[in-house]
């Protein structure tokens, strides 16, 4: 590990740290598993800690795959089966025994050919049985001419559901409990490609990465405010992708930047004080996307491969392709 020099200095929102020099690489990860099934693309990442089994989503097949506690694979929910398409966003509630899942149109799912100007994108929230893995309810979008995706999703204590919908309108999505059904909860017009979502451990907050930084909703009563940040520390042309909160930091994910920080937030839980790089350049990084909490770790998807594609639009042949890697990093010092 390359030795980092930092000059401090105080603004009105904290200390921050500027490298004097670039980290190159910085090697703190461990391989978790892989994935014995080259061309599956996963985007996504979850944990049952029930049965500490794992579920790797598939945008290229659309199927769900489980990871059993002593290492076995199989097919959770086979390839696009009950409509689905994209595996995206997923969150394990292992309260009452569901996987939620977002599933969206796009052109990594073999098949797919629809045009989004003329035929419009479909998306939709999937909610999955977590012992007999059958669909217990679907909640599908697909309207011609509308282009819809559902990125990620996160669940509070009670079990309440909140999603973030990018490209044409970005929207905040949720489906309470008590009623079943999904309902806009908030539009997101302020911000652009609306990604990663948490939320606190207070069940007080939202966080949501999008392309300029993360913002923040107060849940009750629905006011929003940009994370307060150091400039170019969390902003890149795809910014974070997997956003997770931890012991009042935010932990992001961003596959431009080929790396994993946590972002210490102040008191408040309006601004960033300090960056902490849990992870850059690890050796098994090709497009790294999110992931999952595990007590004190983070595992997640390090080599989803998306830009594994030949000119003609055909994936790359098993000889180019590579396992797919989950790497866990501890986020405590």
């Amino acid at each position: 590990m390359k030795t980092v020099f930092y000059i401090i200095f105080f603004t009105g929102f904290g200390f921050y740290g500027i490298a004097q020099k670039p980290i190159k690489q910085l090697n703190k990860s461990f391989i978790a598993y892989t994935i014995p099934e080259k061309d599956i693309l996963p985007e996504n990442v979850a944990y049952d800690p029930t049965d500490a089994s794992f579920y790797i989503g598939s945008t290229r097949k659309g199927k769900i795959i489980k990871r059993t506690k002593d290492g076995v694979y199989h097919d959770f929910v086979k390839p696009q089966q009950d409509g689905l398409h994209m595996i995206i966003g997923m969150k394990v509630d292992p309260v009452r025994r569901y996987l939620w899942v977002c599933s969206s149109g796009g052109n990594n799912l073999i098949g797919y050919s629809r045009k989004d100007k003329n035929e419009g994108r479909p998306a939709g929230i999937f909610k999955y049985d977590l012992q007999t893995g059958k669909l217990i309810k679907k909640y599908w979008i697909d309207i011609p001419g509308e282009v819809h995706f559902f990125n990620d999703i996160v669940l509070d204590t009670s079990g309440n559901l909140y999603a973030t919908h990018m490209f044409s309108n970005p929207i905040l999505y949720t489906i309470q409990n008590d009623n079943d059904k999904l309902k806009v909860l908030t539009p997101l017009s302020e911000i652009k490609y609306p990604n990663g979502i948490t939320i606190s451990d207070n069940n007080t907050y939202l966080f949501i990465a999008h392309s300029e930084g993360i913002l923040r909703i107060h849940i009750k009563t629905g006011k929003k405010q940009n994370i307060q940040h150091p400039e170019n520390n969390i902003t890149g042309s795809k910014s974070i992708d997997g956003l997770y909160f931890y012991k009042n930091s935010l932990i992001g994910i961003q596959p431009d930047k080929n790396s994993v920080k946590k972002f210490v937030l102040n008191a408040e839980q309006n601004a960033i004080i300090k960056t902490i790089p849990l992870e850059y350049n690890h050796p098994m990084m090709n497009n790294p996307t999110t992931g999952v909490l595990v007590d004190n770790e983070l595992y997640y998807i390090a080599n989803a491969q998306f830009g594994s594609f030949n000119k003609d639009g055909s994936l790359f042949s098993m000889e180019k392709l590579y396992e797919p890697t989950i790497l866990k990093v501890k986020l405590d010092d």
